[in-house]
This record gives structure tokens, C-alpha cells and sequence, in this order.
């Protein structure tokens, strides 16, 4: 599926990566204003009800001048709000849905219920292509450097196996903070960088100043994967 025309709208082929606490309107309207597609998790609105809250804004807050904005979804089964955000999501008909941890056709279905347009996060081939044959209509290559849930291969392998089978529209994540960067992800075959860490130093990020301070003082080194917090979740 080709891109929506939206998307091929943008002031800068950038994706703002939905990142977990720091996302949220605020964040995503200055994006989405300066030509980028703005994103938040669902699950940062809270109680779950302030999702609905949060959508009316954006809503009222972007025009068709603006870029569009997209909504992450957390679609493993140890989501216990999807069923109540996924509703919402349609409800409100948001243009982007971003879907992480497990492709759900079901989900992909109710977003394209209303037109709307599914990017998968994957970390590898084979879990891209998993999420193209549930109905995903583009991917979010995870390689090493990105937040998150991060991968662990190369961006220029993972870009390399992927577009030998996947014509449609892909953003590259990894360590991306220049516009050198989103150039290289661009001749390495990519539509759109997927950028989040650099937007956590913004004015509109609902982050502390020190830990803002902290993002413009590091380095490549500083980068940590870890599974720490997947397991202090499970114990909780």
C-alpha cells in the first residue's frame, strides 16, 4: 500500500517516535505544526479515559495545513486497555496508527475501517513480514541505537533484507538526530526517519529538565539495552 497523501505532505520525511511518559499533546501538536507526523502512546494518557480527552484536542488543535498525527498501540495480550483505546482510536478516526509488540489483524482491520493507515514496528524480517500478511501497511524498521523496544541488527542490513521483498512505506529508526542522518536513511531506501530520543529535549516534552539536560550531554556510548524494566512489569 502506497503512502496516504498526508504523509507525502510532510515538511521532512520524520516520523516522531511515540516514546513512553514524554509524548504527549503538547509534543504532538508542535511537531505535527512544523511538518512532521507527531505520535504518542495510547498508554501515556491517564486514567484511560484522558485518551478520549487527548484526541478531542488534537482534533481541534490541527488543521489539513498541519501534518497528520499518529497514535502508538500496544497489541500484545498483556495490554489490558487495547480493546478500550483501539475503540477510541476509531471513534476519532486518527490518520496514523503506530502497533508494537505483536501484529493483530483485528486491529489492523478497525483502523482501516475508516481509512486509516497501520505502521508496524519490527525488529526483524521475519517479524515484518508477519506484520504485512496480518495487514500492516508499513513498517517501522527498530535497528540498533533505537529507544524503546530496540533492535540489535544493522540498519543497512535490516533496510537491505526488507526492500528485497516490501515495496511499500518504511521508516527507519536507530540513532537518528541530523539531517545528514535522515538522508542517509533516505538513500539506504527508507520514506522516513522515525526519530525520538532528540524530541525529548524539546520545550513541549513532557519530560524533567535535568532529564532533558541529560539527553543534550550524551553520547553514542551512554546507550543501554537492558531488560530490567520488562521484568519489574511482570513482578508487578
Amino acid at each position: 500500500m502506497a503512502a496516504p497523501e498526508s504523509l507525502k505532505r510532510l515538511r521532512l520525511p520524520v516520523i516522531g517516535a511515540p516514546m513512553f511518559i514524554v509524548s504527549g499533546p503538547d509534543l504532538v501538536i508542535a511537531q505535527c505544526r512544523a511538518g512532521l507526523l507527531g505520535s504518542f502512546p495510547a498508554l501515556n494518557a491517564r486514567p484511560a479515559d484522558a485518551l478520549d480527552d487527548w484526541l478531542y484536542e488534537l482534533g481541534e488543535a490541527l488543521t489539513s495545513a498541519d501534518a497528520p498525527y499518529a497514535v502508538n498501540l500496544i497489541v500484545h495480550g498483556t495490554n489490558e486497555r487495547l480493546e478500550q483505546d483501539l475503540a477510541l482510536v476509531v471513534k476519532h478516526k486518527a490518520p496514523v496508527v503506530i502497533t508494537s509488540l505483536g501484529a493483530q489483524a483485528e486491529v489492523n482491520a478497525a483502523v482501516h475501517s475508516y481509512g486509516g493507515f497501520v505502521f508496524h514496528d519490527v525488529t526483524t524480517s521475519a517479524y515484518a513480514r508477519k506484520a504485512v500478511e496480518k495487514g500492516a501497511d508499513g513498517l517501522v524498521l527498530v535497528c540498533a541505537g533505537a529507544g524503546g523496544h530496540g533492535g540489535r541488527h544493522s540498519p543497512f542490513a535490516l533496510m537491505q533484507e526488507t526492500r528485497a521483498w516490501f515495496d511499500g512505506p518504511i521508516a527507519l529508526s536507530g540513532a537518528i538526530a541530523h539531517g545528514r542522518s535522515i538522508l542517509a536513511a533516505q538513500a539506504m531506501g527508507a520514506d522516513f526517519a522515525y526519530i525520538g530520543t532528540p524530541f525529548i529535549a524539546a520545550e513541549e516534552a513532557a519530560a524533567t529538565d535535568d532529564y532533558k539536560q541529560m539527553i543534550l550531554e550524551s553520547e553514542a556510548g551512554d546507550i543501554v539495552y537492558t531488560d530490567l524494566f520488562r521484568r519489574i512489569c511482570r513482578r508487578v
